[in-house]
């Protein structure tokens, strides 16, 4: 017979303390974390969906160049470039559904896995980012894509240098250098 150890016992209180932390002092869950759990499996069940993989097949061509490994291409619905099934995404045309309370559930429900061909798009990988982005801030396509842009350069820590090369004195802290850049791209494409 096998005894549980000290760090077999510690394992399972810590793994009762995480389970206890999501349900009130009744034992029933609190809604924020039930609400995550089902939003991540309609998510799933978005990964898995027949009208979203048809809809992928229905817009795939054969890519006849020799020189590459690619059989299969789909154009972005937005630049309209070409590129491989693994570098684009379906996104939902009406998308930044909100599911954060119970109330919530039908709403997210039919606005995700109830949609048809016609409520959906296939996008790039860097086109459906600026999408949501513009959609969660309200931004217009091109403060979007500035703003990403923005978020890029800082990530890799080019956001002072990147200013100085463009003749602006970098702001005191991150967010304020978001800002300059941002506003110096959006000024930029007004120029052009």
């Amino acid at each position: 017979m096998t005894v549980p150890s000290k760090l077999d016992l510690k394992k399972r209180e810590d793994k009762l303390k995480s389970f206890l932390k999501k349900l009130g002092p009744d034992g029933k869950p609190q809604e924020k974390h039930v609400v995550s759990v089902v939003r991540s499996a309609i998510r799933s069940a978005w990964m898995k969906s027949d009208v979203k993989l048809a809809y992928l097949y229905m817009n795939t061509i054969p890519d006849m160049d020799d020189s590459t490994r690619t059989k299969w291409l789909t154009k972005c619905e937005i630049c309209e470039g070409l590129f491989k099934l693994n570098e684009v995404q379906i996104d939902h045309k009406l998308g930044n559904h909100s599911f954060t309370k119970v109330e919530d559930f039908e709403n997210y429900f039919n606005n995700i896995l109830m949609v048809g061909f016609d409520d959906l798009q296939i996008l790039c990988v860097e086109c459906h980012e600026c999408k949501t982005l513009q959609e969660k801030q309200g931004l217009t396509w091109e403060e979007a894509k500035a703003t990403k842009e923005a978020i890029r350069l800082q990530k890799a820590k080019l956001d002072t240098q990147w200013l100085k090369e463009n003749g602006i004195i970098p702001a005191s802290n991150s967010a304020k250098r978001r800002v300059q850049i941002v506003e110096l791209l959006m000024e930029e494409k007004e120029n052009e």
